[in-house]
């Protein structure tokens, strides 16, 4: 009894309450739902930027589980960016959401994010149950074209709206995917329900429902797999 209690006391003092009242000032969620920011936390909300929840959803951020180590996370949200929460899910310490103008992230319900980093210009999509490692990048917009020189031939101005946004391709994550420490989901990747991404690995194509991907760049190395977190 007396441990829990003092689990909950921990958790009160670790709360700051000035970012979590403007959270709950600027987000559009049904009264069922809540948020909460533990310790000083990186925030910065567009006047057009929005977060919405869905009913009986919970969005933590900042959380640290063992110690308090000083990190920071980091959600920022520009002109027209949305954060759709759909169920809990948690940002730990370091973590970073960095959702640029139009861009829009949904997010299913017993999802984490553990240290990595999620940056959108267009449409990340990630389900259910999903565990996000440390050190690991997720986008959807690799900010450079990459093209043959026979393209240059010719107007400029024609090149460039032909290099109109080809860097930038959505992404989608199924439910229960976990994906390891270090690895790299780059644009335009669909990764199917129950998969594995193996540390340090760079996904630049689809991956398959129940199989595991390793290496640079990412292949599957097993198939018919599950895991439980």
């Amino acid at each position: 009894m007396l441990g829990r209690v003092s689990k909950y006391y921990r958790v009160l003092l670790s709360i700051n309450w000035f970012q979590t009242l403007y959270l709950y000032l600027r987000v559009k969620k049904p009264r069922s739902s809540s948020i909460r920011v533990l310790h000083k936390s990186n925030i910065s909300l567009a006047s057009s930027g929005r977060i919405k929840m869905d009913e009986r959803s919970f969005f933590e951020v900042n959380r640290q589980d063992y110690i308090s180590t000083g990190d920071k996370a980091t959600l920022y949200i520009a002109e027209d960016g949305v954060l759709h929460i759909s169920g809990s899910f948690t940002m730990h310490g370091s973590s970073k959401i960095m959702i640029h103008k139009g861009g829009i992230i949904e997010l299913g319900n017993q999802t984490y994010l553990n240290g990595g980093s999620i940056e959108c210009s267009s449409h990340v999509t990630i389900g259910d149950e999903c565990a996000i490692a440390d050190g690991v990048h997720i986008l959807d917009n690799s900010w450079h074209d990459v093209f043959e020189l026979e393209e240059c031939v010719g107007d400029n101005a024609d090149l460039k709206d032909k290099m109109a946004n080809r860097s930038i391709r959505p992404v989608k994550i199924g439910n229960h995917v976990w994906i390891a420490t270090d690895a790299m989901v780059l644009p335009g990747v669909t990764i199917g329900d129950g998969a594995i991404v193996a540390a340090g690995a760079v996904v630049t194509k689809d991956v398959p429902d129940h199989c595991m991907v390793a290496g640079v760049p990412a292949k599957v190395v097993r198939k018919g797999i599950g895991w439980n977190h």
